[in-house]
C-alpha cells in the first residue's frame, strides 16, 4: 500500500528480539520514539478518515451507574482460586467497554455486557486451570457444573442473553463466546509449540483472529432486544461489525503489544502472510477498518439503528482511549 503523505515514508523490519524497528529518512529516531510516531499516526489517520472524534481520557466523563451496578453483582461471586486484585482489573476493563461502546443500550444491558466481558477477559489472561477452560464448551452444552466457578458464573450469563438480545443475536453471543473459549485455549496450546501461520493460509489468519475476538457476540450486542426487536434492521451490517470490532481492537492495541514484545497477534501474522513489514500490515488493517465503518454507513437504512451504530463507533474507539489496558493517554498526552 502507498504510504501517506506527507508523513515521512517508514520501513519496519524485526530483529531476533522481535523489537520494532522503524527508520525515518529526516532523522534516526529511537524504537520507542518511532513506535509512538507510527501509532498514533495510524489512530489519528484512522479518526480523521472516518469522522470520528478523538474521545477524552478521563472514564469519569461516561458516568459511574454502571459502575456501582456491575461491582455489587461481582461481590456476590465465588471466585474461587481467582486473585482478586487481577479480577478487579478485569472488571474495570469491562466496565469501560459496557459504557463507552454500549452506552446507548439500556443500563440493565451495559450490566449485563459488563460482567459478561470481565470473565471474557478473565479466560483471555488465563487466570483459570487449563483444564477447567477445556471442559467448558462439552459441560455448557451439557448443563453441567464448570470446574471453576466463575465459569458457572459465566455460564449463567451466556444463557440469560435471551433476555437482552432478540433470539438470532442471544445466540450469536452464545456461540462466539463458546468459540473464543475454544479458540484462546488452542491458540495457547499451538503458539507453546510454535505453529506459524503458512505463508498459503491467509484465510485461516482471519478465521482465527474473528473466533478469538468475540466479534459476532459483541457486534450483536450493539441492538439490544428493548429498542430493536427486529433483528432484520440490522442483520446485515453484521460482518461490518465483526471487522470494525477486531480490526479497531488490533489497531489500537498495537502500541501496547509492541511494548510488551507481543508478535502472536494478527498484525504480525498478516506481515508474515503478505510478506510486508509491520508497518505496513497496521496501516492495512487501519485501511480494512475504515472501508467497514464506509458500507455500515451505506447499509443501514432506519434512522434509530444509524444512532445506536453511529454510538458504538465513537464509544468503541473512547473504550480503547481510557482504558488503562492499551496505555493511549500516555501515547496521546505524554509521548513525543
Amino acid at each position: 500500500m502507498a504510504q501517506i503523505q506527507p508523513f515521512p515514508s517508514l520501513a519496519a523490519s524485526r530483529d531476533d528480539s522481535a523489537s520494532l524497528k522503524i527508520q525515518c529518512p529526516i532523522e534516526q529516531k529511537s524504537v520507542a520514539e518511532s513506535l509512538s510516531y507510527l501509532s498514533r499516526h495510524a489512530i489519528d489517520e484512522f479518526l480523521r478518515r472516518t469522522g470520528i472524534a478523538m474521545p477524552p481520557f478521563d472514564a469519569s466523563a461516561f458516568g459511574d451507574e454502571v459502575d456501582r451496578l456491575v461491582f455489587a453483582q461481582v461481590a456476590t461471586w465465588d471466585a474461587g482460586s481467582a486473585n482478586p486484585r487481577r479480577l478487579h482489573a478485569h472488571v474495570v476493563s469491562a466496565i469501560n467497554i459496557a459504557k463507552t461502546a454500549y452506552a446507548h443500550t439500556p443500563l440493565r444491558t451495559q450490566v449485563h455486557i459488563a460482567l459478561w466481558t470481565a470473565l471474557c477477559i478473565f479466560i483471555d489472561d488465563f487466570e483459570l486451570d487449563v483444564a477447567a477452560v477445556e471442559a467448558f464448551a462439552a459441560r455448557f452444552h451439557a448443563g453441567a457444573p464448570q470446574l471453576h466457578p466463575l465459569l458457572d458464573v459465566l455460564a449463567g450469563l451466556l444463557r440469560a442473553m435471551p433476555d437482552y438480545f432478540h433470539a438470532y443475536g442471544a445466540a450469536g453471543v452464545v456461540t462466539s463466546t463458546v468459540q473464543y473459549i475454544t479458540c484462546t485455549l488452542f491458540d495457547k496450546i499451538t503458539e507453546e509449540a510454535g505453529l506459524e501461520v503458512h505463508p498459503a493460509a491467509g484465510d485461516y489468519m482471519l478465521y482465527k483472529r474473528v473466533r478469538n475476538g468475540v466479534g459476532e457476540g459483541y457486534g450483536f450486542c450493539i441492538f439490544d432486544k428493548e429498542n430493536f426487536p427486529d433483528v432484520s434492521t440490522h442483520i446485515q451490517v453484521i460482518p461490518e461489525a465483526i471487522t470494525y470490532l477486531i480490526f479497531v481492537n488490533d489497531l489500537f492495541s498495537f502500541y501496547k503489544e509492541e511494548l510488551d514484545g507481543e508478535t502472536k497477534n494478527f498484525i504480525h501474522d498478516r506481515a508474515r502472510i503478505t510478506g510486508k513489514d509491520v508497518e505496513s500490515a497496521l496501516m492495512d488493517t487501519m485501511e480494512d477498518a475504515v472501508n467497514a465503518v464506509n458500507r455500515s454507513r451505506q447499509i443501514l437504512q432506519g434512522e434509530k439503528e444509524r444512532r445506536a451504530w453511529n454510538s458504538f463507533l465513537a464509544g468503541y474507539a473512547a473504550f480503547h482511549v481510557i482504558s488503562p489496558r492499551y496505555r493511549l493517554e500516555k501515547l496521546f498526552n505524554g509521548a513525543t
